[in-house]
């Protein structure tokens, strides 16, 4: 491995993905309220922040807006109250997750990594009947093609077009996108989601992203936003971070 992909993997590791929140430290983590890793309007399940955190004897009473319904976290369990009874949930099986209830209360989004911080960022939509909760299959499914396609046609930058450093560009590879849930719009009809590519390893065009608004519950594309536009017309906490800003 030559200087210059140790530098870009050692600096991966002091950077970490990009979310535009970073999570004070709180009094007592097993029964604090804190917000997501990557958006304001979304609360941590577990209060984790990396693959191998872990955290015993988190306690977690999360009610919908119509407080109908209550997501219950016992340690890594994960239960949903809904007309009094208790619905066992494999929630507690997703890494570092946050949710956000819908306002209307008959869906939340549920952003969670499947290998830690430098694992892949996904988004599940989930319904919420009287008999439990559903996911919704598929639903990043569109957002991830489209960002993932649009990369691997992005030109070479122009720091690897010379001779010298085009083997740095070849070395490289195209990652994994994350897709990450920001906010709802439209009352709860629709979802504000990033995808961005990863700021670990050793990915072309890292830390690049767009924002999406989809449709729910299908995740039909409605729009898509580049970083600065997003900005002004969403919640910018709820964004990634621009990175040279």
């Amino acid at each position: 491995m030559n200087c210059y992909l140790r530098f870009r993997i050692l600096l991966s590791l002091i950077l970490l993905p990009m979310p535009s929140f970073a999570q004070p430290p709180a009094q007592d983590r097993r029964t604090s309220l804190n917000r997501g890793e990557w958006s304001a309007q979304t609360v941590s399940l577990f209060n984790t922040w990396g693959g191998l955190d872990s955290n015993p004897g988190r306690v977690l009473t999360l009610p919908s807006p119509d407080s109908k319904k209550i997501i219950q976290v016992r340690n890594e369990r994960v239960d949903i109250v809904i007309n009094g009874k208790t619905y066992r949930t494999k929630l507690g099986e997703k890494t570092n997750a946050e949710l956000g209830w819908a306002p209307d209360s008959q869906h939340f989004f549920l952003t969670w990594t499947d290998g830690g911080d430098i694992g892949t960022w996904h988004t599940s939509l989930y319904s919420v009947p009287e008999s439990g909760i559903k996911q919704i299959a598929g639903f990043e499914r569109q957002i991830r093609s489209n960002f993932e396609s649009r990369i691997r046609h992005l030109p070479i930058p122009k720091e690897y077009g010379r001779t010298l450093d085009r083997h740095f560009w070849l070395e490289a590879e195209y990652c994994d996108a994350n897709i990450v849930g920001a906010q709802w719009l439209n009352g709860s009809q629709e979802l504000l989601v990033s995808a961005l590519v990863p700021n670990v390893g050793n990915c072309r065009y890292m830390s690049k992203f767009e924002v999406y608004r989809v449709a729910v519950p299908s995740g039909k594309i409605l729009q898509r936003y580049q970083p600065r536009e997003a900005y002004k017309q969403f919640d910018r906490q709820s964004l990634p971070r621009i990175a040279d800003d």
